[in-house]
Parts: C-alpha cells; structure tokens; sequence
C-alpha cells in the first residue's frame, strides 16, 4: 500500500497556505516588537549610565600584548571593571569635595567632559599620572608595575582613586603649590581607606615652620595637617578646594580655616588620625 504521504498534495489549499502565512507575520511582528523594547531598554540604559556619570569614558591599553597588557585586557577591559572602578571612585572624590550633609551638592563642580584611563606601555615613577588634554578632557595613566603586585585589584582601585582625586581638584590656574595638591590627594586617598603610596615616607611631622608649616615635601604630613584643620572647622577641604579655582594666594588657606593657619601650625599633633569614609 502506498505510503500516505506520498498522496498528499504537494501544494497546500489556499486557506491551509493563508493561515500558515498568518502564523509566521503574526510571530515575525511580536519578534520585532520584542527586539524594539530590547533596543529601547538598552539605549535608555547607556543614556542613564552616561548621564549619572556627567563624563564620557575611553579606556586605552598602550601595554599592549605584554603580560601587564593581557591582564588589563582580560580583567579589567573585557568584563568593563575598569568603567565601574573609575565611576565608583569619582562619585566619592565628588561626595569628598563638592557635597554637603544630606549629599547635598554645596559646591559647584569643576567641569569635566571626557576621562580617559590609560594603561601606559612603560613603567611611570607613579602608580598614576594624570595629564589634561584641554576642551575639560583628562587622562589617568596607569604604571603597567600596577598589573604586577600581589592584590592587583587594590593597587588599581588604588591608582585610579588618586587620579579622580587629582582631576577633580582645582589647581589654582597650574599655580597652586604641588606639594599642597598631593597632600589632598593623599588626604582623600587615606580618607578611602588606602594606604600611602609605597614610594611614600611612612610619617605624619610637618618639616615647615610658622605660616607655611604646610608647605612639606611628604603628601603624607601634609594630608595629615589637613585633616587637622577640617577637624578644626568642617567644610575646610571643599572650600579649600573652591579657593583653588582661581589663581592661587597664600590666604587661601586663612579664608579656608576662618582664622590664621599659623596658629594650627603651631598646635598641630601629628598624631591624628585620618578616620576613613564608606565609598570605595
């Protein structure tokens, strides 16, 4: 007997052939549909992202196929690590420098529009160099002797923490005293619980005298001081800060403090602690 298969017609009636054509447009419209939302839901998630952040972010590896170079490139660039590193280290700079109780923004913020964070291809003598391209566009370098320690998500949040710091702090107009803006580098960095820098010498005495006591080659010291006078009057780092937009004085920091800083120089006790905040 012949197979029943073989007696069905090889062309489907034109109501079977309709239906089935219906089937398939109906299914292609809700694909489509679903595929739209998807695209919507992702575009509306990079916008948020772009927006939270208030700066566009390119991440570069110049290490290239070294051993420095693969590392960054697998931990840190393929999984978008270094993005969240960077944005979570900001957002506390930020809080440390512009924002009050109640995360209130008290201050108004430096203009940043583009960062870039670069695993240099040579070894830096920091484990972070910042560098400013113009147009409110800035670049972290990256030693690559950053990739090679023992806890190198640590040293990297580390390294990028101190290059947010750096950026979001004013500087004077480039006249600002580089040994103060390394100490609020330090200060904020100790502030987020990291330690010194390992080519850093481990005290807190302050080799200057009178007026400028301040004015220490160790940032260490001198993020001590600091701490020292915003314990003494709260608010004393932002507005220090907001003092540095404009071309540097040596009153800024009396305007700061509300009083001489003469006079912490002389009741300064290096043996204060710096307490650390939640963030990092």
């Amino acid at each position: 007997m012949e197979s029943n298969e073989l007696l069905q017609p090889l062309l489907l009636p034109p109501s079977a052939a309709a239906t089935t054509f219906k089937f398939i447009s109906s299914n292609s419209g809700i694909l489509f549909r679903l595929l739209s939302v998807c695209c919507i839901g992702i575009i509306s998630l990079w916008a948020t992202s772009e927006a939270s952040r208030g700066f566009s972010l390119t991440i570069i590896n110049e290490a290239g196929e070294t051993a420095a170079g693969r590392k960054f490139d697998l931990f840190y660039v393929s999984n978008d690590k270094a993005t969240r590193i960077v944005l979570k280290a900001s957002r506390f700079v930020e809080r440390v420098l512009y924002y009050g109780p109640g995360n209130s923004n008290t201050h108004p913020r430096k203009d940043v529009n583009h960062v870039i964070l670069r695993l240099a291809g040579r070894n830096l003598a920091n484990m972070a160099v910042v560098s400013h391209g113009g147009k409110n566009e800035f670049a972290i370098n990256i030693s690559p002797s950053v990739m090679q320690g023992e806890n190198v998500d640590y040293a990297m949040a580390s390294a990028v923490l101190r290059g947010m710091a750096r950026i979001w702090l004013w500087d004077g107009e480039h006249s600002a005293p580089p040994a103060l803006l390394e100490g609020m580098v330090e200060y904020i960095s100790i502030l987020a619980g990291f330690t010194p820098a390992p080519a850093m010498a481990n005290n807190s005495f302050l080799s200057g005298s009178g007026q400028l006591c301040w004015l220490n080659k160790d940032p260490k010291a001198v993020a001590h001081f600091l701490n020292y006078c915003e314990a003494e009057n709260k608010g004393f780092i932002q507005r220090l800060n907001q003092a540095m937009k404009h071309q540097w004085n040596e009153g800024a920091l009396d305007a700061a403090l509300g009083f001489p800083v003469e006079d912490l120089c002389a009741s300064y006790n290096p043996s204060s602690k710096i307490s650390m905040v939640s963030g990092v």
